[in-house]
């Protein structure tokens, strides 16, 4: 169970939004927003070795190790963060796609049994769209991380293609965003009220992505506080 809650802690969730190929999960990556203690919930992989370093693991040849069963990863997860040593492990389930929100739950309170307000615990989730409900509210334990977990030391990181299939519960309660092409209107309308830009600052991220070159509105607290970044791998 979540201990030493410290309500001085800031709120630091972050969101990753894209559609396929906008980049968003080389954002997780390249931007190194994700802590030193780390657990990914990641259905598809995405973040095993890759022969191009800054994209391999976790970034920059950051090793992230992948467990297939719920044995395999609590055992490891466990074990990594009584260590009290720097970690990257993943919960990469091998099952149907109709059963990835019950091992997304799953994961999700594991996490939460093991935080602490004392340390700093980074919780990613990977394509979030295909597990989630609705967008409405998220009751779930993946919706509790980022409404309560900021006293015991939890940051959240939500990686999704389209802002109009995740919870609110998500979408407001992050404190940071990072915003790739989009390709539906209702997705641009959504930003644009979020980050107080312009429908043409979120149209030109496609026009200037290339194969090695990625673009987004990255947004970090307050009103209209966001900026164009660029990665290059």
């Amino acid at each position: 169970m979540a201990i030493n809650p410290n309500n001085s802690l800031k709120a630091r969730h972050i969101s990753y939004c894209g559609a396929s190929g906008a980049g968003k999960t080389v954002a997780v990556k390249c931007l190194a927003l994700v802590g030193d203690c780390a657990a990914l919930f990641d259905p598809y992989g995405d973040y095993k070795l890759s022969r191009l370093k800054k994209l391999s693991g976790l970034g920059n040849g950051r090793i992230v190790h992948h467990y297939h069963t719920r044995r395999g990863f609590l055992k490891a997860f466990t074990e990594a963060w009584a260590s009290g040593k720097k970690f990257a492990v993943a919960y990469q389930p091998q099952i149907a796609e109709d059963k990835l929100r019950a091992e997304a739950i799953w994961f999700a309170q594991v996490v939460w049994a093991a935080a602490d307000g004392k340390r700093e615990l980074h919780a990613v989730f990977e394509e979030l769209g295909r597990y989630v409900e609705s967008s409405g509210a998220e009751r779930s334990k993946i919706g509790e991380i980022v409404t309560g977990g900021r006293k015991f030391g939890l940051i959240g990181h939500y990686v999704f293609q389209r802002p109009s299939e995740v919870p609110k519960t998500i979408l407001g309660n992050c404190a940071e965003y990072v915003v790739g092409a989009q390709q539906a209107m209702i997705d641009v309308r959504r930003w644009v009220d979020e980050l107080d830009c312009s429908i043409d600052e979120i149209a030109s991220l496609d026009r200037l992505n290339t194969d090695r070159h990625k673009h987004f509105l990255h947004k970090k607290g307050g009103i209209r506080n966001y900026k164009l970044i660029e990665i290059r791998f």
